[in-house]
């Protein structure tokens, strides 16, 4: 009888331990089942969010791309005719200037210029001008000679259009002198045979000297002149010759002038090319003493 009990008891406690492990088994399986609801849930959700975000964002790609290409084939055709304009002017504007082909650069000489005082105008030396003009005596000049000017001096093209400029008035040189040189403030007198010059005020003798007139091939002008420009210091060219910096010079006719000398020391002889030679000390008292104006009476 107390081992049936026993049984019956045993099979009462497996029945319980069955039931709670079928209740275990059946709360796992809900939380289990619960657990995958739960996660297939948000991703079904995230899944239809993305699509729901992806759409929009695809829809306004949509609208914005049309607004952005449109103004971009709108704008080409303006860029493109102004690209266009710009580069066409620079190509086109120095054509002018290429094809223009400035004329000769010409000097015509006029009264009382010489050509010392022509290449100081143009910015040359006298020796271009000689050497261009292949001038035999560049002391001998005319009005209305035509002189060829270097293209390497300065300015020459724009003065080409005013040759004439001189760098001070000039005294015009007279066609003729009153015989009576007594009414003369100052004068000056050149023996050529006595190969001496003599400075006059009115008729009394204030200074005399020494000096070399032309050779018998190139002869000091004679006559009655009137000093018409002075320069400290001027350039002097011929066929055979080139000096610069001469002292104390004072043209008296054309390009024949009475100035100092540093080449040579034999006064009282003819040595020049038609100028009057004098000692420098004597040409700077001579410079100091006459002015642009002053009578220059030249005789044998």
């Amino acid at each position: 009888m107390s081992g049936i009990k026993e049984h019956s008891t045993r099979e009462s406690s497996l029945l319980q331990m069955l039931g709670r492990v079928v209740i275990a088994t059946a709360v796992v399986a809900l939380f289990g089942i619960s657990a995958l609801a739960l996660v297939d849930r948000p991703t079904q959700t995230v899944l239809a969010e993305a699509e729901a975000t992806a759409t929009p964002s695809a829809t306004a790609t949509a609208e914005d791309a049309p607004a952005t290409v449109t103004p971009s084939p709108t704008s080409r055709p303006t860029v493109t005719p102004t690209v266009t304009r710009v580069l066409s002017e620079p190509v086109s504007a120095p054509t002018p200037s290429v094809t223009s082909a400035p004329s000769p650069a010409l000097h015509v000489v006029q009264e009382a210029e010489t050509l010392s005082g022509i290449a100081r105008t143009y910015g040359v030396s006298m020796g271009e001008l000689v050497r261009i003009n292949e001038l035999a005596n560049p002391d001998l000049l005319y009005v209305g000679q035509e002189l060829a000017l270097p293209r390497g001096g300065s300015d020459a093209a724009t003065r080409e259009s005013d040759p004439t400029p001189v760098p001070i008035q000039p005294t015009r040189e007279p066609s003729s002198l009153s015989p009576d040189r007594t009414v003369e403030d100052r004068w000056i007198d050149v023996d050529i045979s006595e190969q001496r010059l003599t400075a006059y005020e009115a008729d009394t003798p204030v200074h005399t000297t020494l000096v070399s007139t032309g050779l018998p091939n190139t002869p000091t002008p004679l006559g009655e002149f009137r000093i018409w420009i002075k320069f400290r210091f001027d350039d002097m060219a011929g066929s055979d010759y080139y000096i610069e910096d001469v002292p104390y010079v004072m043209y008296f006719h054309e390009g024949y002038g009475l100035h100092g000398v540093t080449w040579h020391g034999n006064f009282g002889h003819p040595m020049s090319h038609g100028c009057v030679n004098l000692p420098t000390e004597q040409a700077e008292w001579l410079f100091g003493w006459a002015e642009v104006g002053t009578l220059v009476v030249i005789h044998e």
